[in-house]
C-alpha cells in the first residue's frame, strides 16, 4: 500500500513540474495562440484539474479565462451532476467546489484545442449554465462541510438569486455560530445589502436577519447604509442594538456620537459593552468626560472598554486613568480597573 502511494506521489509530481512548464509557456508566452497546451493523458485529467486549481483562485483577468478553458477542454465538468448526488461526501463537497473555481455558470469566450487524448464533444459558443441551481440542494446536506462548501460556492457567484436559500442556511444555525459564518455572506460582496434592505421582513417582526444586516455592513465598511443602522438602533432588541453599535464603531461617524450616547445607561451591559468603545473612537478627547461614569459600571466588561477606549485617546485619556488611579475618594471599581489598563498600557510601551 505504501508503494503505491509513493508511485502515485511521484508521478503526481512529475506531472505538475512538467505541466508547469507549459502553462508559463501558454499563460505568459502566448502558448494559447500557438499550438496550445498540450495533450494531457485521459488518465490524469483529474490530476490535471487539481493542478489547475491550485492557481486558478490567485489569477485574474485574460490568464483567468484562459484556465478555465483549459478546465473545459478536459470535460470533467459533464460529470459534476452526477458528483453532486454522490454518496461520498467529500465527492459532493469537491464537485460543488469546483462550480465556483471554475466559475461554470458564466459563458466561456473561446475554447482552446482539446488537452486531453480522448477529448469530449465541445459546441461553439457552448454556456456553461444550471450547475449553481444543482449546488442549491446540498444547502440541505446532512454532513456540515458540505453545506458549508455548497453555500461558498453559491456566495461566490455573486448572483443574488441565491441570497435568499444561503441566508436561510445560515438562519438556520444557532446565534453564536451565525457570526462566524458572516465571511461565507459576504461573499456576495456589498450588493447583498440593498437586497436585505428590500427583501428582510420587519426588525420588529424578525430581529435575527437584521443582525447579520449590521454586522456585514461594518464588514464592507457601507456607509450608504448608515441611515438604516441608525434607525435599527430604536428597535428594542439587545443583540440587534449591539451588532448595530459594532457596525457605527466601525465606521466611526462622529455625527453620530449623541445618538450612541443615548445608550450609556442601557440597563442591558451588551449594549453599554459596545457604547463604552463607541465613544472614544466618535468623540476622541471631548468624550473623557462620558467615559469616566462607565469606569464605574458593575460590569467588568464595560469598565475594561471604557478604561481601553480612554488608552487609546492618547494623552488625555491616559491622564484622566491617572488621576482616577491615584483618587481615594473614586469609585474602587474604576480605580482597580484603571490601574490595571495602565499597567498594560505601560507594558506594551504605550505610554
Amino acid at each position: 500500500m505504501q508503494h503505491l502511494k509513493d508511485r502515485r506521489n511521484r508521478h503526481r509530481i512529475a506531472c505538475y513540474q512538467t505541466w508547469e512548464a507549459q502553462l508559463t509557456d501558454y499563460l505568459f508566452k502566448k502558448g494559447y495562440e500557438k499550438g496550445g497546451f498540450g495533450p494531457v493523458a485521459w488518465p490524469d485529467r483529474w490530476l490535471f484539474r487539481d493542478f489547475l486549481a491550485r492557481y486558478q483562485s490567485s489569477i485574474g483577468g485574460q490568464e483567468s479565462e484562459l484556465l478555465r478553458e483549459l478546465y473545459l477542454s478536459t470535460g470533467i465538468h459533464t460529470s459534476l451532476p452526477r458528483r453532486l448526488r454522490d454518496r461520498d461526501a467529500k465527492v459532493r463537497a469537491q464537485a460543488a467546489k469546483e462550480i465556483a473555481a471554475f466559475r461554470l455558470d458564466e459563458p466561456a469566450e473561446h475554447v482552446p484545442p482539446p488537452v486531453a487524448e480522448r477529448p469530449w464533444r465541445w459546441k461553439p459558443g457552448l454556456r456553461m449554465e444550471g450547475y449553481l441551481d444543482q449546488v442549491l440542494p446540498l444547502l440541505n446536506d446532512p454532513v456540515p462541510f458540505v453545506a458549508h462548501t455548497a453555500a461558498l460556492a453559491l456566495t461566490q457567484s455573486r448572483n443574488l438569486k441565491f441570497a435568499a436559500p444561503v441566508l436561510a442556511w445560515v438562519m438556520r444555525e444557532e446565534l453564536y455560530q451565525r457570526e462566524r459564518l458572516l465571511r461565507v455572506l459576504e461573499g456576495f460582496g456589498p450588493t447583498l445589502l440593498p437586497w436585505m434592505k428590500e427583501h428582510l421582513e420587519s426588525p420588529d417582526q424578525n430581529p435575527d436577519p437584521w443582525i447579520l444586516f449590521a454586522l456585514l455592513v461594518g464588514s464592507h465598511r457601507h456607509r450608504e447604509s448608515q441611515p438604516r443602522l441608525l434607525w435599527l438602533l430604536d428597535i428594542p432588541n439587545v443583540d440587534l442594538r449591539a451588532s448595530v453599535l459594532k457596525a457605527l464603531i466601525i465606521l466611526a461617524d462622529p455625527s453620530v456620537y449623541q445618538k450612541v450616547l443615548g445608550f450609556a445607561s442601557s440597563p442591558a451591559w451588551e449594549i453599554r459593552t459596545q457604547v463604552a468603545r463607541a465613544l472614544g473612537v466618535l468623540g476622541g478627547p471631548s468624550a473623557v468626560p462620558d467615559l469616566l461614569p462607565l469606569m464605574a459600571d458593575p460590569v467588568y466588561e464595560v469598565r475594561r472598554n471604557a478604561a481601553q477606549s480612554l488608552v487609546d485617546l492618547g494623552h488625555s485619556g491616559v491622564s484622566a486613568l491617572t488621576w482616577l488611579a491615584e483618587d481615594p475618594s473614586a469609585d474602587r471599581f474604576a480605580r482597580d480597573i484603571a490601574r490595571e489598563r495602565l499597567e498594560w498600557a505601560d507594558e506594551r510601551g504605550h505610554l
